[in-house]
């Protein structure tokens, strides 16, 4: 199909602003709510219980994860402020590539409970919450163009995010 022709169909199918609002604020909500579970149900203490994940020793501080929860939280926050307020093009593209990484988190916690046989921080809302939220929010989206560079800037923003709010939150307790 003529890439015309897809740009077409994606803004025939974009959802109307006020929709996308409804999902942007849709997600940031799921995401507070499943932050606040790993942060209330002690997640740096089950990974550190759990030596051999990687980067338990990220999360030994309940402090320090405490505030990158809220660093990304805030951020994504912010995104959707701006998505919202502004409606930029990429706003559904972005939305998507966001709750693909919601419900790959909440799969994530099922594997890991699955793999420790013990329920991780965050399975309930990853499971009950993010999962179909994302679900929910893809499918009333246009389809990500799924290129090499969309795949990449989805994957350093995620892991960007998470490692920058960790080390964000590292120097964070050292000034506090």
């Amino acid at each position: 199909m003529p890439e015309a022709d897809e740009a077409a169909l994606a803004e025939a199918r974009a959802p109307a602003p006020g929709r996308l609002a409804a999902l942007w604020a849709l997600a940031v909500a799921a995401l507070a709510g499943h932050n606040a579970e790993e942060w209330r149900f002690g997640m740096g203490g089950w990974i550190s219980a759990h030596p051999w994940l990687p980067g338990s020793s990220l999360h030994a501080d309940p402090t320090q994860l405490a505030l990158a929860l809220a660093i990304v939280t805030t951020a994504v926050f912010l995104i959707a402020a701006v998505a919202v307020v502004s409606r930029p093009a990429w706003s559904p593209e972005v939305l998507g590539c966001l709750s693909y990484a919601l419900m790959c988190n909440g799969a994530g916690h099922l594997v890991l409970s699955a793999a420790s046989w013990s329920l991780m921080p965050g399975v309930v809302t990853g499971v009950l919450v993010l999962l179909p939220v994302g679900l929910l929010t893809v499918r009333s989206l246009p389809p990500v163009r799924w290129t090499a560079p969309t795949v990449a800037t989805t994957v350093i923003a995620a892991v960007g995010m998470v490692a920058g709010s960790l080390a964000l939150a590292d120097v964070l307790a050292l000034v506090v």
